[in-house]
């Protein structure tokens, strides 16, 4: 009877930790991360921005399906804009963000977002200084990205047509969360500025400054 038990015991923990393994994650979507340092470059660009930029960036997370603590987040957008003291890709230290949600969003979604987003990237975003409410517009036409956060964020981007469309060598960077399917892009438009953190930014011109892809958190 003991092996029995034994043999069932070990059966259950398998089981277990086959559907553990197995288990899908909680919430999906689309990604595009917008720097202020181009993360596809020339060695000699890439070297001159590095020390003096690099040290913003804008998270957008796009959510087609999920939900955290029992709250639906289907169809919602978050967007993240942090900042440093020094190049995000050295710089955990001295990190400081402010979170966006829509308008339409409740109470108790954005507190599931913002407990979404402290617990998975914690680390990525530094210190939380505010969650502000803003009508937030998100659009996608092919390769083509439109990003609004009331009038504080501008982005206009526009992705590679694939990821073996660049070359490996004059990518600098890896994007700031771990996402799939990642392919540079280039954005056109972007600007932000906001009195909740000490920086303000307006592109000229083009610049391969976007990371795109898909999440799973």
């Amino acid at each position: 009877m003991r092996s029995i038990s034994v043999l069932t015991t070990l059966a259950l923990i398998l089981v277990a930790g086959f559907a553990f393994a197995t288990e899908t994650p909680t919430v999906q979507g689309e990604y595009i991360e917008a720097r202020s340092a181009s993360v596809y470059v020339g060695a000699c660009h890439y070297g001159a921005e590095f020390v003096e930029g690099g040290k913003e960036a804008t998270l957008v997370w796009n959510i087609q399906h999920g939900n955290w603590n029992d709250v639906s987040l289907d169809g919602l957008t978050v967007v993240a804009v942090v900042s440093a003291k020094s190049n995000l890709a050295i710089d955990t230290e001295t990190r400081k963000s402010v979170l966006y949600m829509d308008l339409s969003t409740t109470a108790e979604q954005r507190t599931a977002l913002r407990d979404l987003l402290t617990t998975k990237h914690a680390d990525v975003l530094g210190e939380v200084v505010t969650t502000q409410k803003a009508t937030i517009e998100f659009a996608k036409e092919g390769t083509k990205y439109d990003v609004t956060v009331g009038e504080v964020l501008t982005l206009s981007a526009n992705r590679y047509p694939c990821a073996n469309c660049t070359q490996p060598h004059q990518i600098w960077y890896e994007p700031l969360t771990a996402i799939q399917n990642a392919i540079v892009g280039k954005s056109e438009v972007y600007h932000y500025k906001d009195s909740h953190l000490p920086v303000t930014w307006q592109q000229g011109g083009t610049a391969n400054n976007v990371f795109v892809g898909s999440f799973s958190m």
